[in-house]
């Protein structure tokens, strides 16, 4: 009974966000930014690629190009931008990581807005040459904001519980935001979409993401006292070298970004699948569609304090363990799935395992940022996720053009009425079936990572001591 009691405190703590270290506002403030990067990142790399097909009229090798080229800059262009963060003094009259993400902004507002204007009457080339380029601006201004708000957040939240309780607050705002950009995309690319109204709709949907990013970027603190405990050590190109080999051949480093790469990757691109498998494959409307995700999404908000508690509780392997009968059940039922009453039920587990997912692993690069700076002195955040960015943020995509390249070699074709029983396969497989396996392969990696909950419990009290100077664990 008593056992019970502390487990029933433990998880009312967990829907409070109570604990030592920053206030309920202050986890609020610093969740905020970046869940107004990811409404971006949703209309970029999930609505427009339903829109460029169908409503364009880019077929979906084209797509599939466009992201194989959008990886290779990833690849490039993400490291350079975090050495560069980290050799960026912060200047007392405008600050660092703040002045960063204010100033790339417009570039990603303008170049979403420019994408969306492409019309079906241009040819194939043009229309994959100026999506390419476009997507390329907005790429590198987000990939600037998001390096600069990681190691913001980081110094403003150095403990592994802070970090669970903002990225659960992150989760919040970013449905909360997402309900309202999958409610066009549901509602007007599922059945018979029209391009004279999703043009001013998309429209209204970037001002109002406008008006979010100043929102969440005012007032947010970025003075000389939170840069005090960091220590700056310029690297040569011949120590970058070696750092960065020494990162990337280390366990943590590699079980975590084989397992981003292997499974996080293809289980977080799920919302597309789901318009052309709501549309092609269960040829529902777009009010059906769109209360099946709503309700699907609140549902799993509902369990994202649970989620933070179990990961607490546990460490992130045992935690990851523990979801993966959520995702057997979920794709493979939307996979089998032949009524509407089915696939909900399995997108609400998918959903599920998606956010669960994300919850465990959401403070092991940190961990392995915070771990390198104890055994070195040295704080390299930019470095980190340069490198993340090179192994998993570049690979994310990859699911993207797999799944363009199944349904595609399927048989898909964006302009038909009705599709042939070979597409729908394709749609079911590359929906259901592809996922799950990835979430099998991954427990290999999983299984190799060699921080257990004791070991994050340390990393966790280093940092938190580095930042604030106290307690700590020897």
């Amino acid at each position: 009974m008593i056992i019970l009691r502390k487990m029933a405190g433990s998880v009312r703590g967990a829907f409070r966000f109570t604990g030592p270290g920053l206030t309920l506002k202050q986890k609020w403030q610093l969740a905020l930014p970046g869940p107004v990067l990811s409404v971006g990142g949703v209309l970029i790399h999930n609505v427009f690629i339903k829109y460029y097909t169908d409503m364009i009229g880019l077929s979906p090798t084209y797509v599939g190009w466009v992201y194989i080229i959008y990886n290779i800059w990833n690849a490039v262009n993400d490291p350079m931008i975090g050495v560069w963060i980290d050799k960026m003094r912060n200047r007392p009259n405008r600050g660092k990581y703040v002045y960063l993400m204010r100033v790339t902004v417009p570039f990603m507002i303008i170049s979403s807005f420019l994408m969306m204007l492409s019309s079906p009457e241009w040819s194939q080339w043009l229309i994959f040459l100026l999506y390419t380029v476009e997507l390329f601006i907005y790429d590198t201004a987000a990939t600037a904001y998001s390096v600069a708000y990681q190691s913001y957040t980081l110094i403003a939240a150095p403990t592994k519980e802070e970090r669970v309780d903002v990225n659960i607050m992150q989760n919040y705002i970013s449905q909360a935001m997402s309900f309202l950009i999958t409610l066009i995309p549901t509602l007007l690319l599922v059945g018979d979409g029209k391009r004279e109204i999703i043009i001013p709709i998309f429209t209204a949907v970037i001002a109002v993401e406008t008006i979010f990013f100043v929102l969440a970027l005012r007032g947010l603190p970025d003075d000389a006292k939170m840069h005090e405990t960091l220590q700056s050590q310029p690297l040569g190109s011949g120590e970058l070298w070696r750092e960065t080999w020494q990162i990337v051949k280390s366990r943590p480093f590699l079980t975590y970004v084989l397992y981003s790469i292997i499974t996080l990757g293809p289980i977080g691109f799920y919302f597309t699948p789901y318009l052309y498998y709501m549309d092609d494959v269960l040829n529902t409307d777009g009010v059906t569609a769109t209360i099946v995700d709503v309700s699907t999404h609140v549902i799993a908000l509902m369990f994202l304090p649970v989620m933070g508690y179990i990961v607490k509780t546990c460490g992130t392997k045992k935690s990851i363990y523990l979801g993966t009968g959520f995702a057997v059940l979920g794709y493979g039922g939307i996979f089998l799935a032949d009524n509407i009453w089915a696939a909900a039920a399995s997108y609400v587990l998918i959903v599920f395992t998606v956010n669960y997912f994300r919850t465990a692993t959401s403070q092991v690069g940190a961990l392995l940022i915070d771990e390198n700076e104890r055994v070195n002195g040295v704080r390299k955040t930019g470095l980190f996720n340069g490198l993340f960015s090179i192994f998993i943020i570049a690979f994310s995509s990859l699911q993207t053009v797999i799944f363009m390249s199944v349904i595609g070699a399927f048989g898909y074709d964006g302009l038909a009425t009705v599709q042939t029983d070979s597409a729908v396969l394709g749609i079911r497989a590359a929906t259901g079936l592809i996922p799950l396996v990835t979430v099998f392969i991954g427990l290999i990696p999983m299984a190799l990572y060699p921080f257990d909950r004791q070991k994050e419990e340390e990393i966790s009290a280093f940092s938190n001591y580095a930042r604030r100077g106290g307690p700590k664990d020897e």
